[in-house]
């Protein structure tokens, strides 16, 4: 089990932006290594590719949410009956987050679609503003079954990291 000490100081470098810091304490805790040891600044891996050019769509509008009923899915035996003895109504709304809270000023998160013979998927890429039309590195992230792109980049501020 990991020290509260250890915990409380990846929780605060976290909180810091620090992320690459907290994730190498915790490794070194894991590993048997002291928690006093200096925290070593860790350079990301580099993974070479050769970029592919997409077709963009700008989506200027953040997509809407959706909720379970709106996706036409049957619910599961007794839907919301199940839980009836906690108050709850049904299920619960919320507003999409807000195009300034997912993409910075000067930046762009465009939607596109990757087709092949297994189906198709749709994704958002997001285009800091120093990329200039030349090939940048790509960082994969993939969210929860319940969120959306829009509902990720809010909750992880990835693309203000990014830019």
């Amino acid at each position: 089990m990991l020290n509260q000490d250890v915990v409380r100081e990846a929780t605060r470098l976290t909180r810091a932006g620090q992320l690459v810091e907290a994730t190498a304490l915790l490794q070194r805790t894991l590993r048997g290594g002291t928690a006093r040891t200096a925290i070593a600044r860790l350079e990301p891996p580099t993974i070479d590719a050769k970029a592919n050019v997409v077709e963009e769509r700008e989506s200027w509008q953040p997509a809407q949410a959706t909720s379970v009923q709106e996706r036409k899915r049957p619910a599961p035996s007794g839907g919301m009956r199940e839980f009836s003895g906690l108050g709850l109504r049904g299920p619960i709304r919320r507003a999409p987050p807000s195009t300034s809270d997912i993409v910075p000023e000067g930046t762009r998160f465009i939607e596109g679609t990757f087709s092949n013979a297994a189906g198709s998927r749709t994704y958002k890429l997001f285009i800091p503003s120093r990329a200039q039309g030349r090939p940048l590195p790509l960082v994969v992230m993939l969210h929860g079954c319940t969120q959306s792109p829009d509902d990720f980049a809010a909750g992880t501020r990835m693309n203000f990291l990014a830019e």
